[in-house]
Formats: C-alpha cells, sequence, structure tokens
C-alpha cells in the first residue's frame, strides 16, 4: 500500500481572490501547505494538482511536483480522483485529499487518518468558542462514540439545549483533510452531487449520502485555515512568527 498526497489548487475562489497565490510571511499559501504536507512522515509522494499555469509555475518554484487537471471540476475531490488517475494510484493505495487552504494542519492526526482508512478518514478539532462554533465559515461535525462521521454542517452542531458548565464537549470543527482508499475515492467522485452537498456548499456531504462510512480522527486545536479575508492576518501572524522559530 502506497500514499499519495494531493494538494487540489484553483486560481478562483470566491472569498479570496487567489487564494493559492496569497502571500503570507514570504511564502505563498500554497508553499505554505506544501511544506506541512512535506512533514509529515506518511506520505510516499506529494504532488500538487492544478488546471493553472500561474500555480503550476509557482509549485515548481519551490520544487513541489506538480499534475496537470482539467478545468472543470466542481470540486477538489474531483480533481484529486483525475490525479490520482493521472499517478496510476492502486485500488488499495490511499490518496490524501490534503487542501491547499490548511497551513496548520497537525501532523500526528494526518497520520492517524492515514491508518484509520478503510473507506475515507477525515480530521476534527476541538471548537474553542461560541463565535468559532456558530460561524458559517467554521464546518463543523458530528461524531458517533465509534468515530464515524454523523453529519457535516456549516451550522453549530450539536445543539446544546440545556445550558451546562461542559456545554462545549463535543463540538468539533472539521479539517479540510480527507484519506482515501483509491477504490472509495473513486466512487465519490463518481457519484452525482446531492441535495446536502448543494444545501450546505459540503463535499463530504455527497458521501455521507451515499452509505460511505467516514471515519473522523480527533486531533488537538489547531489555528484554522485560510477561508476568509479576516483569516489572512491572522494566519501571516502566525506563520511570521513559525519562520522566526524555524
Amino acid at each position: 500500500m502506497g500514499v499519495i498526497c494531493v494538494l487540489p489548487a484553483r486560481i478562483s475562489s470566491t472569498r479570496i481572490s487567489r487564494k493559492p497565490l496569497q502571500p503570507l510571511a514570504g511564502r505563498t499559501l500554497l508553499e505554505w501547505c506544501w511544506r506541512a504536507a512535506s512533514a509529515i512522515r506518511a506520505f510516499d509522494r506529494i504532488v500538487i494538482a492544478t488546471d493553472n499555469d500561474e500555480i503550476e509555475g509557482c509549485a515548481r518554484g519551490f520544487d513541489a511536483e506538480v499534475v496537470r487537471t482539467r478545468p472543470d471540476h466542481l470540486s477538489g475531490t474531483d480533481r484529486v480522483d483525475e490525479a490520482a488517475d493521472l499517478l496510476g494510484a492502486a485500488e488499495d493505495d490511499v490518496v490524501v485529499n490534503f487542501q491547499a487552504d490548511e497551513p496548520f494542519v497537525d501532523g500526528g492526526a494526518v497520520e492517524g487518518a492515514v491508518r484509520s482508512a478503510r473507506e475515507v478518514a477525515t480530521i476534527a478539532a476541538p471548537i474553542r468558542g461560541d463565535h468559532e462554533w456558530r460561524s458559517p465559515a467554521v464546518v463543523k461535525v458530528a461524531r458517533a462514540a465509534d468515530g464515524r462521521a454523523l453529519y457535516f454542517s456549516r451550522s453549530p452542531i450539536p445543539f446544546t439545549r440545556d445550558a451546562s458548565p461542559d456545554g462545549t464537549r463535543g463540538r468539533l470543527r472539521h479539517v479540510g483533510v480527507y484519506a482515501c482508499r483509491r477504490s472509495a475515492l473513486k466512487r465519490w467522485a463518481a457519484l452525482p452531487e446531492s441535495a446536502l452537498e448543494r444545501a450546505e456548499r459540503l463535499e463530504q456531504l455527497r458521501a455521507l449520502e451515499a452509505g460511505m462510512r467516514i471515519h473522523v480522527e480527533l486531533g488537538p486545536w489547531t489555528e484554522p485555515g485560510v477561508d476568509l479575508p479576516a483569516d489572512i492576518a491572522r494566519a501571516e501572524r502566525v506563520l511570521s512568527s513559525k519562520e522566526v522559530r524555524g
């Protein structure tokens, strides 16, 4: 079994213009994410998948491997699926979709997801406060006792009906990394867009609605990724500190 990490990167973004090329602390967001992936020991190969000349040029500038994919993909999952085909991934290989706006991912949690990827595995981190829990920009996940994902939502789940001192327990932020067996990724990408996926604009709901099991690996709290313009200053501050320490 091999483990291939694919970072899907497109130039267009609804919230941050040219997001992968956003400069942060002297590097692009794409490079920071590639560096985060490169520090994870579980990967045998790390590839950036894009349909854009600028992104390819940027990636080759920091010596990343690049695979060119079609421009018509509607989701990162679809782009990663094509990349897995182009890279000749075997059915039992694990293909990791490492989204190119998550520079703060915990490596231990990713390694745990890879080990748990019988079909699909992903990562969650604790939510620290009400603002994060209520924000529609933060994707939440409800997790069963055995680790299965029950639902993903932009709404604040699970709702705590009765106020209590431990009311924040069980509140989890979904981290945008998926470890998929190649066979499961192929099935996921072949599914039609689902009703819940359209409603929430969350591609993982397509797999969940189709009955696919998604294991949720719990990791420690980490800085959230870069999703909104307001996240840029926070990410730059954290990454600048990291660069100084490095």
